[in-house]
């Protein structure tokens, strides 16, 4: 231990005595850890960390399987079914939900509920912290109930133990809340409210899939054999019921692996290229260490000369590289921090578990450690320098002041090591920003400019139970005689008010100073609220097709700039009490009306809403890129609004003549003079649009960073190499310039040495891009991973400024005076 500390203060008095160096060292350490923690703990919150319930790893998701092998949410018969006959599943639950306005806390709030059936807290295994959850039959009981996130109860109940007496008002209905869950559970991860599923009940049909399905395996059961029996289950049902079911089968995913799916390749990407940089910074720091050991070769030859083993230089090395590490991590740790708050900004909507990321203790291990491997890793780099060097030979060098070779070969290694790994992270960053240009060249179906969104959940209209029946019975017919019969418009009373509210909102956005076109819509695009299921062509159940089913109001079109291709939209004439009008977007009709005009033709569209009355195309208009702008345009029939039963979420869009920051004023006031507690809230339609890119905007700004940095300290290691050559080498460049050497041939021998190192980098670089960029495939859009230009591109950019950082050095080389070089040392 004494000889630790006496290793310590000498470390500590070494690193002091050069200031220069050492900041250098550990900022460039800094800038690699830091960057390291921060994707590390990122990675290790949603890919490596186990779900935060009991058990977690037989919690499954369970999915319908179309013949095509594509996966949908469940049917909720289909689901009723599979409850009964599954023997590997202790426990299954449903659940489905979204945005609603919630009143009876301390402010009327706009947030995410659930309808859930009675065993989904048992699936996860999650008990409340106050009160209970729901049991059995739940929704039976007379009273309605509601159990509460942490937050929603300490923020909007104020925190009260005491929850008799306790009613909030959700989907239009008064519920007691019973329970409050612990704080950090988040399932699914926008919830704040869980209510019966019964609360708000909607069509039954096996072609409805509105319904995420989670279960809970039992006890020595694996995956594989609850995929095997949930197989064969779907098989049955299919069997049984033929055409009325979409699905062939059912299957299971781990519920981790469900959620994370979608980013786990992108995430293990940035942990590949963070990985990358941190090897530039540490080669960087490697260059700067063997500079500083040949600086200090005199007194290593001393010390040896005096008895210390090459085992006593290397504790020594070691140390002193410690204390740069624990230095240089310990500020990374700070700019982690940074760099989580950055990661989770540009990535908000599409990162699973965000509530879990953070620098927490796990985080700090795994940076002291990558500190401490650091450490010896240079520990060991200057110790190679001398390790077959005799003790005359090291006095003898030291004397004469002469390069070493071995020294010399290896800061060349480094070097090429460097460009090779930043070329790799600059084509990844070219390719990804290649990619994200080409998403913004695609018309997204609208025009985003000067359009503001205003979100607004209206209170729950209810079922409507006699239409539900009559659809069921319709359904039955649909199955005997192979006919769907046209019921009368029949909208209860308070629909009939939510329609007129809806329609009174739209008029007096309308008529707000600036707006030039306002409509509202029940899902917007590029928002992830897709909704699509069959629909019948004229009515006859041996024709049909598929599409996303939105309702809309005239306005909305107009206001959206999607534009008219044939026909019209909606207008005063389309009452309640007229037929049904429709207006499809361009795929739809090319589709399914190839070589006739679809204007006039009919859909039935009853296992979305319920509602079995035939819609009449009236319109044609352009397709729309509505599940995103990197997906196919969206085949879509868009219902009227003021037709069809009202939707409780409703986004209503405004085009204006001025600015959209101009018009949300007066957007807010319309609505508060119909209904003064509705909360609302606005985006502009370019947030929106750019919320929907956040991903790819994520992977573009951390390799761009990444790139950069890495390039900034490529060049800084290239720079460094050819001035530590230059001083190296005055007393050769000052003979051969005795003895006649212009500067140009000078400027040449320095640039020559310093750039083959350069091009060696550069082709081992591009080879290895050329087999690791084909891991980023699905990250690129419209780009493919050996895409030549940018290959190119980035390789004579990275040669380019290699060849600036070289020639610094290598002018300078052209300004030693032969006399004084002769003289040197």
């Amino acid at each position: 231990m004494e000889t630790l500390l006496k290793d310590i203060r000498y470390g500590i008095r070494s690193l002091s005595k050069r200031p220069a160096f050492t900041a250098l060292a550990v900022i460039t350490l800094a800038l690699g850890i830091g960057a390291s923690t921060a994707i590390f703990s990122v990675v290790d919150a949603v890919l490596l960390r186990s779900l935060p319930y009991p058990d977690a790893q037989q919690i499954v998701q369970l999915r319908e399987v179309i013949a095509s092998g594509g996966q949908m949410a469940f049917a909720e018969l289909n689901f009723v079914d599979l409850r009964e006959r599954t023997r590997t599943l202790e426990t299954v639950a449903q659940y489905s939900g979204g945005l609603t306005t919630v009143t009876g806390g301390a402010e009327p709030v706009r947030v995410t509920a659930f309808r859930v059936t009675d065993d989904f807290f048992r699936v996860l295994g999650t008990h409340p912290v106050v009160g209970r959850t729901f049991i059995s039959d739940e929704s039976k009981r007379r009273e309605r109930v509601a159990v509460v996130s942490f937050g929603f109860w300490q923020l909007l109940l104020g925190g009260k133990s005491d929850l008799s007496n306790t009613f909030i008002k959700v989907f239009d209905e008064n519920c007691a809340v019973i329970g409050v869950m612990p704080a950090g559970f988040a399932f699914p991860s926008t919830a704040e409210i869980w209510v019966p599923h019964e609360l708000l009940a909607g069509p039954s049909t096996r072609s409805a899939h509105n319904w995420a399905v989670i279960g809970r395996m039992r006890p020595g059961v694996n995956i594989d054999q609850a995929r095997a029996e949930l197989s064969g289950i779907g098989k049955q049902l299919k069997q049984e019921h033929g055409k009325e079911m979409d699905a062939v089968e059912f299957t299971a995913i781990s519920q981790q692996e469900y959620m994370v799916g979608n980013v786990r390749s992108g995430l293990l990407v940035m942990l590949g290229a963070v990985g990358f940089l941190l090897a530039v910074a540490c080669a960087n720091v490697a260059n700067l260490l063997l500079a500083q050991v040949t600086a200090r070769q005199r007194e290593f030859a001393v010390r040896t000369a005096l008895g210390a083993t090459r085992t006593r230089l290397a504790r020594q090395f070691i140390t002193e590289n410690l204390l740069l590490s624990l230095a240089g991590g310990a500020l990374g740790i700070l700019l982690a921090f940074w760099g989580i708050d950055l990661l989770l900004a540009l990535n908000q909507k599409s990162l699973p578990r965000l509530n879990e990321i953070g620098v927490d203790a796990r985080a700090m291990v795994f940076t002291i450690g990558l500190a401490m491997l650091i450490a010896v890793v240079l520990g060991l780099v200057p110790l190679f320098r001398y390790y077959n060097k005799t003790l005359e030979a090291s006095l003898r060098g030291t004397a004469r002041g002469q390069p070493n070779p071995a020294s010399q070969r290896l800061r060349g290694l480094l070097v090429v090591g460097q460009m090779a790994l930043t070329l790799i992270l600059l084509v990844g960053a070219g390719l990804l920003g290649k990619s994200f240009y080409r998403l913004l060249q695609i018309d997204p179906g609208f025009q985003a400019e000067s359009a503001v969104v205003m979100q607004i959940s209206t209170p729950n209209a209810g079922p409507d139970k006699k239409r539900i029946e009559e659809f069921l019975k319709a359904y039955e017919l649909l199955r005997e005689r192979g006919i769907v019969p046209e019921p009368k418009a029949d909208l209860t009373v308070e629909q009939k008010r939510q329609l007129q509210f809806q329609q009174q909102v739209v008029e007096l956005v309308s008529q707000v100073p600036g707006v030039t076109a306002a409509g509202s819509i029940n899902r917007l695009p590029l928002t992830g609220n897709a909704s699509s299921g069959h629909f019948l062509i004229n009515n006859d159940p041996s024709r049909t097709g598929q599409a996303e089913y939105r309702i809309a109001t005239g306005g909305y079109f107009s206001a959206m700039a999607i534009p008219l291709l044939r026909g019209r939209t909606f207008t005063a004439a389309d009452q309640l009490n007229a037929p049904n009008a429709a207006i499809i977007s361009q795929s739809v009709a090319t589709n399914y009306w190839p070589n006739e005009d679809a204007i006039g033709q009919t859909i039935q569209f009853g296992n979305m809403d319920g509602d079995l009355r035939l819609l009449h195309v009236v319109g044609i208009v352009g397709d729309v890129h509505a599940d995103g702008i990197d997906a196919p345009p969206t085949p879509t029939v868009y219902a009227n609004a003021l037709q069809r039963q009202p939707s409780s979420q409703l986004a209503v869009v405004a085009r204006g003549a001025v600015p959209p920051a101009v018009l949300i004023p007066g957007m807010r006031q319309a609505v508060k003079s119909m209904n003064p507690d509705l909360p609302v809230e606005f985006r502009t339609l370019e947030q929106v649009f750019a919320s929907s890119l956040d991903q790819r905007r994520f992977s573009v700004v951390i390799f761009s960073v990444f790139g950069s940095v890495a390039l900034l300290l490529a060049a800084l290691g290239i720079y460094g190499v050819t001035s530590y050559a230059v001083v190296q080498r005055t007393q050769e460049i000052g003979i051969r310039m005795a003895l006649g050497a212009r500067m140009s041939d000078v400027l040449k021998l320095v640039l020559r040495s310093s750039m083959t190192l350069t091009l060696i980098g550069a082709g081992i670089g591009v080879a290895g891009a050329l087999a690791l960029t084909r891991l980023m495939t699905t990250l690129l859009f419209g780009v493919t991973a050996t895409d030549v230009p940018t290959f190119i591109v980035v390789a004579v950019g990275l040669i380019a400024v290699a060849l600036i950082s070289c020639y610094i050095p290598a002018r300078r080389a052209t300004k030693v005076d032969p006399l004084v070089a002769l003289r040197y040392e």
